[in-house]
């Protein structure tokens, strides 16, 4: 066999077995998708285990629900996740029921969701899987166990919660209480008037205030195994702070900063 042959042979060898291979990691999908009536005051809550979701307000008076239902390994597995849709008096819950006692069981449900301005995120939850969300609101009560939280272009009175992951607030007007155990916490253009906790063990926090020099707040801030950083001037409060500790007040005082980390640093930059 010439050399060109066996090369042309083994090309296309390569390819077919490239093909198998991306064959047998095909995903097998299956779409969901419920609309019922909502409006703003009323609640909405999702329950997942594996995968993300993300949710967004709209002008229209009900919530659209959709989802698609992925499995790795085989299509019959689709079938043995329920996605369960309850409505009552005060709103809508959503929830996935999965197989008790199976193993070798790869099936994420990736959920989008869309929901009227004012509304009630009540309990916005997935264990496995990031959450992402926009838009205006009354209460926002996101959380996760391993997965990242982010909410931007936003506005409500806000808890984030995650074990396992970053969390990342961008544009949001109100009051924030944002808390992971490993991973980072990013503040960036928020409304500082209702007040800011954010804590976290293993990991940094990161403060962007664009304007300094208009904020009127008191700052708390604490590490035990990092250092802190303001790069913008600050009255101190006491004469005891050091790297790992500042109290101070921003412009003429007001509504409270409260910044913590265990292992990791934490930073106030314009």
């Amino acid at each position: 066999m010439t050399r060109s042959r066996l090369f042309t042979v083994i090309g296309v060898l390569v390819f077919c077995l490239a093909g198998l291979s991306s064959f047998a990691l095909a995903d097998y999908r299956e779409d969901f998708s419920k609309t019922l009536p909502l409006k703003a005051g009323e609640r909405f809550s999702l329950e997942n285990v594996n995968g993300d979701v993300a949710v967004s307000t709209w002008k229209e008076a009900k919530v659209e629900i959709k989802a698609v239902k992925i499995a790795r390994d085989d299509e019959a597995d689709l079938k043995d996740v329920e996605i369960r849709v309850e409505q009552s008096a005060g709103g809508v819950s959503v929830k996935t029921i999965w197989p008790r006692f199976r193993r070798h069981f790869n099936v994420s449900v990736e959920f989008e969701i869309k929901v009227p301005e004012g509304v009630d995120l009540d309990e916005l939850e997935t264990t496995n899987g990031s959450i992402e969300v926009t838009g205006r609101y009354g209460l926002i009560d996101v959380g996760s166990t391993n997965g990242s939280i982010t909410v931007a272009d936003a506005a409500g009175e806000l808890t984030a919660d995650t074990t396992n992951g970053g969390i990342h607030i961008d544009r949001f007007e109100g009051r924030v209480d944002a808390d992971t155990t490993n991973g980072n916490v990013r503040l960036q253009d928020l409304s500082f008037k209702d007040g800011i906790t954010a804590g976290t063990t293993n990991g940094s926090i990161t403060l962007a205030i664009a304007a300094p020099e208009s904020l009127n707040a008191d700052l708390r801030a604490s590490t035990t195994n990092g250092h802190i950083t303001v790069d913008f001037p600050v009255t101190l409060k006491n004469l005891s702070q050091s790297r790992h500790r500042i109290e101070a007040r921003i412009g003429q005082g007001g509504p409270e900063i409260l910044l913590s980390t265990t292992n990791g640093s934490i930073t106030l930059k314009k």
